[in-house]
């Protein structure tokens, strides 16, 4: 009886370890996969423009200098920096009392020398008397010497007296511009908006004058493009610290010649043409500011355009797979145009509403 126990055991577990065995090493089911539909892109008929990136400043057309006519202290200011003005508002008033002190000693000059002309002119009046009464040759002859000199004295009395005397008209007139008063219309730009008082040299520099209505853009393009870049052509412009307001312009000019380079490192690169970008008046758009244009070179109102992933090229030739309509795909060469980011203009071989297939 004990036998039959243990043989039943041993069946019993050869059974469990060959099953434990089996459901080791039973090779898993593959699962089934579905086929994936293809990918296609709709070849669709749309707006295309090829465009060009340039960065530059923007700068103002019409701006006056405003200079200091005379030496002095300023002793008010009547507008102050960003002040918006009218031609021949009052500035600013210097302080004159050293050119009136000028003025005074200048015009006490101008007295005593027209007083020795004067006494100068007497002098040679009775040289003249006594040549005329001379008993002798010798007596005339000094006499004759002595009225000479005091001509040619006189003379240079003369001339020095027109000098103080235009010296004097100079100084008048620049006393009357002791005030100064803007030269245009505009807003006035100081030069030291944080100086109260300052002391000005006849010619400095105080300020200028600016029309924020007009501005304009200056950047420059590479040699490469400069072929494609015409005036008149629409210009996007965005500021740097305003990248979600964006302008609108136009190119104005394009230089002829490049600028001069200077420097071995600049022979390998290639040569910037100058461009100018005529801007739309906007509040915010001054003088001095970081932009960003994007010039419209080329546009295709109503152009065909397929993805540009889906085209394939076989040396100088390209195709696409397009759907046939009852699921397979079949080749169709096409000529190609405009290529713009991950669009493709096609001229030949596609039509609007055709579906093609991404192999």
């Amino acid at each position: 009886m004990s036998k039959w126990i243990k043989a039943i055991a041993g069946l019993l577990l050869l059974l469990g370890v060959g099953y434990y065995a089996y459901t080791k090493l039973k090779p898993e089911a593959e699962p089934i996969i579905e086929a994936q539909p293809p990918i296609t892109f709709e070849v669709t008929q749309e707006p295309l423009s090829e465009t060009l990136q340039v960065k530059g400043k923007s700068v103002y057309t019409e701006e006056k200098e405003v200079y200091s006519p005379v030496s002095g202290k300023v002793i008010s200011w009547s507008k102050q920096d960003g002040d918006q003005v009218k031609k021949g508002d009052l500035l600013l008033t210097l302080d004159t009392k050293s050119l009136q002190a000028e003025l005074r000693n200048l015009q006490s000059d101008i007295r005593r020398a027209k007083l020795e002309i004067r006494q100068q002119e007497l002098s040679e009046q009775q040289g003249l008397m006594a040549e005329e009464l001379g008993a002798t040759g010798e007596e005339r002859k000094k006499a004759f010497l002595d009225k000479e000199s005091k001509r040619l004295a006189n003379e240079l009395s003369k001339e020095s007296l027109a000098i103080k005397e235009q010296e004097l008209d100079e100084k008048q007139r620049s006393l009357a511009s002791a005030r100064v008063y803007a030269p245009a219309s505009g807003v006035f730009l100081h030069n030291d908006s944080e100086a109260k008082s300052q002391m000005l040299t006849e010619g400095q520099s105080i300020g200028k004058i600016v029309n924020t209505q007009l501005v304009e853009f200056k950047t420059s393009i590479s040699e490469q493009y400069v072929a494609k870049v015409k005036a008149g052509m629409p210009v996007q412009v965005k500021m740097l610290g305003n990248t979600e307001k964006v302008l609108s312009g136009k190119i104005k000019s394009v230089a002829r010649f490049p600028k001069s380079s200077t420097g071995a490192a600049d022979a390998s690169q290639p040569s910037q043409f100058d461009v100018v970008i005529a801007m739309d008046a906007d509040e915010l758009l001054i003088g001095g500011l970081t932009l960003e244009g994007k010039v419209e070179t080329r546009r295709k109102d109503e152009a065909t355009v397929v993805a540009t992933l889906g085209i394939m090229r076989e040396g100088d030739s390209a195709y696409v797979m397009i759907d046939s309509g009852d699921g397979q795909a079949v080749r169709q060469d096409i000529r190609t145009g405009l290529e713009i980011d991950d669009k493709t203009e096609v001229l030949e071989g596609l039509k609007p509403g055709d579906r093609i297939v991404l192999p």
